[in-house]
């Protein structure tokens, strides 16, 4: 049975989006389960976010041609699964888990700039609408976290890894379903289709620029991601409650995704890099204060500015490059994202050691720090995309 692009991407978007929503914060509640410390939990998330940096870049420079990124996908994704079961199965040795985390993490990152690469590509072919199809991932990550975090605190958190399985396994069978209309090169007849080098790409200030500020306003979430569902437990919000607050900030991003055209699309690339920056800064200064259900509900809502909403800005400005550079400056932008939320993963190891108050209210710095970066004059490093969307 073949597929149109719209329902293939689709259900791709949704099994590696609904396995990465039980992997991101039930992996450290897991490993917590097991017995390992705030500091190695800490140690072992940051350096996969590393590996997921060199994944980024690895594979995504591979790609020549449209039509090999279906075959990538494919092989990555039944890799994961099979890395997966071998977490599984060495839970209980740190060593052994170590490596099979980092080769998760190397592998199963680039399904996030391969799929986004797919969907641009679709998008130049059949018109397809990105937010629509990245709604469906924000819907999957939802589903991944409420429905299977339910299905956790009811069958018990030891069972994180197989139920992570589970889904890769469905996610590496859709990735099987072939498309009715192949992905094909975007011709320019000005300029050659050889992919742009990454070093190219950073040899533009205003992309260096625009990098630097994303990275450090995703990497300002470095905290969330490795210790909120542990903090939650902490202060004595149940397994149910802490994954239904997760989705939460999901579900905020699934009525963003619906809405940002009509609420965004004609705002400036730099309004939207600086209000996703403010947003997120204020909610970590936020987040220490909230100490129950009520008080934790907008800051998790917020979710859909600080993130998704940066999201959509760097998307958007990649989609006004020359489709050339696609590829790489989807990888480039996944990359710096990770290294980020690898450091400061790292920094804020020791903090939340001490108090969770530190880490929080140091994310809120790394948030603002990313203004100055953000350029005042980004539509010079742009294309004129107005015909485009005619």
């Amino acid at each position: 049975m073949k597929l149109p692009p719209y329902p293939w991407l689709i259900l791709s978007f949704f099994g590696y989006f609904c396995a990465y929503g039980v992997f991101m914060p039930f992996f450290p509640v897991w490993l917590k389960l097991e017995s390992y410390t705030a500091e190695t939990i800490g140690f072992m998330m940051a350096s996969a976010y590393i590996f997921r940096f060199v994944g980024n870049l690895f594979f995504t420079r591979f790609i020549k041609d449209a039509p090999q990124l279906l075959t990538a996908l494919r092989a990555l994704a039944w890799t994961s699964f099979a890395v997966m079961i071998y977490m599984t199965l060495t839970v209980r040795h740190f060593e052994w888990l170590c490596v099979g985390l980092w080769l998760f993490a190397f592998v199963n990152s680039a399904g996030v700039p391969l799929n986004d690469t797919l969907a641009t590509t679709w998008q130049f072919q059949v018109k397809l609408d990105y937010g629509r199809v990245r709604l469906t991932g924000s819907l999957a990550f939802m589903t991944g976290t409420v429905v299977f975090g339910a299905l956790i605190g009811k069958i018990g958190e030891q069972y994180v890894g197989w139920v992570i399985s589970s889904l890769l396994f469905c996610y590496a069978l859709v990735q099987m379903l072939p498309p009715s209309i192949m992905p094909k090169n975007h011709h320019d007849s000005e300029q050659s289709n050889l992919p742009l080098s990454f070093l190219s790409l950073l040899k533009n200030p205003i992309t260096l620029s625009v990098m630097i500020a994303t990275a450090l306003t995703q990497g300002s979430h470095a905290a969330y991601y490795v210790y909120s569902l542990i903090y939650w437990k902490q202060i004595g919000i149940s397994v149910e409650n802490t994954s239904l607050l997760f989705g939460l900030s999901v579900a905020a991003e699934v009525i963003f995704f619906f809405f940002v055209t009509k609420l965004f699309g004609k705002w400036q690339l730099r309004n939207l890099f600086y209000f996703s920056t403010i947003m997120a800064g204020i909610r970590w200064l936020l987040f220490p204060h909230a100490h129950n259900f009520i008080e934790i509900f907008p800051l998790q809502l917020m979710h859909c500015l600080s993130f998704a909403l940066n999201h959509y800005a760097i998307v958007r400005y990649i989609s006004y490059q020359p489709p050339r550079a696609f590829a790489n400056l989807q990888g480039l932008y996944n990359a710096t994202s990770c290294a980020s939320i690898a450091l400061l993963s790292m920094l804020v190891a020791p903090l939340y050691g001490n108090s969770p108050n530190y880490a929080f209210l140091m994310m809120a710095v790394f948030a603002f720090l990313a203004i100055p970066f953000i350029p005042r004059q980004m539509k010079l490093a742009t294309v004129n995309v107005v015909s485009r969307k005619k």
